[in-house]
């Protein structure tokens, strides 16, 4: 009985120091809020029905606590005034907010709360009432983020791709039905590389393949490159010699995210390219050495392109660590990797470098391994796209006249495809 007569005073004592805030232009003060965190007892969490524990909430200082299912979520206020969705706030037409975040108090707090089976109703200060439904804060909190991925994979060694007889699409289901395009996104989407079969042996044919998916990305190789082995660009890729495993334009800030080749002609031998899921070895890296995927995710390179080749004069320089991820789930969306334009290392210090060596080993080591290759011949009327974000390439030497043709495309035009087609990209 004393400790709840003692426990009402203190309600009483907290509730007096509240309305004396809101008189004072301070946001908090911390004896207030010391004071707070030494009654967790007064603390209790609101259900949304008494027989019902699937959904419960609790107001804290700064922040709500939602418990929803299995996963306990935590909403900063501001955050929860910034994405309402009501007429107001937020324009459904155009899918944007129109509401002025700067407008928000950064000390802002809900009058009341309340929750039913499905929605979350807050109450502001002005009157103003935000509802949200419970799947929606569940899908967009951080802590159901950290349980998603972005993008769904099959990470892949040669006997895993060969064994799963992904099909190749044939031109022209690829160019006149949405089935078609739908079936190849998603073989793209899961394993990083996709065929097309059929296709016309021309530059201009392999242009509209391409124009299907997506902008085609000029760079400072043009539009459409087409090329044999006459070294008429300042790039190993123009001559006949073996290119080990990289990704391409590495020495652009945003690499390109998507390569296609078509090979037009080869009257020789040799020339077999060669694909590597840079994921799979990555992940592989995860597994065993997580301390060198760290560090490959944290220290940026420089990545340097010189030309100075007939009319071609070029200096590109791109900056980025060798692994890139999402910082809420780990998962990885970027693999910069090419031996033969990494600068000179002179961002990091000096204790810094011989781990990322050692790390730089490790995944090299993975990348190597002759279980992890995969080997195709190219031919005409065989096109194949590569995502160049997660996918390294690679080729044999070869003889003879060679004769290839591609171009780069945005990565943002295919996914945008693929995400219209009701694919998760």
């Amino acid at each position: 009985m004393a400790r709840e007569m003692w426990g009402r005073q203190l309600i009483h004592l907290l509730s007096s120091s509240q309305r004396l805030l809101k008189k004072s232009p301070r946001c908090r003060v911390p004896w207030l809020l010391n004071f707070r965190k030494t009654l967790p007892s007064l603390t209790r969490w609101h259900h949304t029905a008494p027989e019902s524990l699937k959904c419960a909430w609790q107001l804290n200082d700064d922040h709500l606590e939602l418990k929803y299912g299995d996963v306990l979520m935590r909403f900063d206020y501001v955050w929860l005034r910034d994405h309402c969705r009501s007429a107001s706030c937020y324009n459904t037409k155009t899918n944007q907010r129109s509401l002025d975040t700067a407008s928000v108090d950064l000390c802002i707090r809900p009058k009341s709360v309340r929750v039913d089976e499905t929605t979350l109703f807050l109450t502001w200060p002005d009157g103003h009432v935000t509802r949200y439904g419970l799947e929606w804060l569940l899908k967009n909190s951080y802590e159901g983020q950290k349980q998603q991925v972005m993008q769904p994979r099959i990470l892949w060694n040669a006997q895993i791709y060969q064994e799963a007889q992904v099909p190749s699409v044939d031109c022209q289901s690829f160019l006149e039905t949405n089935e078609g395009l739908r079936e190849f996104l998603q073989n793209f989407l899961l394993y990083g590389i996709a065929f097309v079969e059929n296709v016309p042996p021309t530059k201009e044919d392999t242009e509209i393949l391409a124009e299907r998916i997506s902008l085609i990305r000029e760079t400072i190789y043009g539009r459409m490159w087409h090329f044999t082995s006459d070294f008429s660009r300042g790039d190993t890729a123009y001559t006949k010699l073996a290119l080990d495993r990289h990704t391409d334009t590495t020495y652009f800030q945003e690499p390109c995210g998507i390569q296609v080749f078509h090979c037009l002609r080869h009257e020789g031998t040799g020339g077999r390219t060669l694909l590597v899921d840079g994921f799979y070895a990555a992940e592989q890296v995860l597994q065993q050495a997580p301390d060198d995927f760290e560090l490959l995710t944290k220290v940026p390179l420089k990545h340097e392109y010189i030309e100075n080749v007939g009319g071609c004069h070029n200096h590109m320089i791109g900056v980025g660590p060798v692994l890139n991820v999402y910082p809420w789930n780990n998962e990885i969306y970027l693999i910069r990797y090419n031996n033969y334009d990494r600068a000179v290392i002179n961002t990091v210090p000096y204790d810094t470098v011989h781990r990322w060596y050692s790390a730089h080993r490790t995944l090299t080591a993975e990348l190597r391994r002759p279980e992890n290759e995969l080997w195709v011949k190219l031919k005409p009327g065989k096109a194949l796209f590569v995502d160049n974000w997660r996918v390294l390439h690679g080729r044999e030497s070869f003889t003879g006249y060679r004769q290839l043709c591609g171009c780069y495309l945005t990565r943002d035009d295919v996914l945008n495809t693929a995400r219209f087609l009701g694919l998760q990209a």
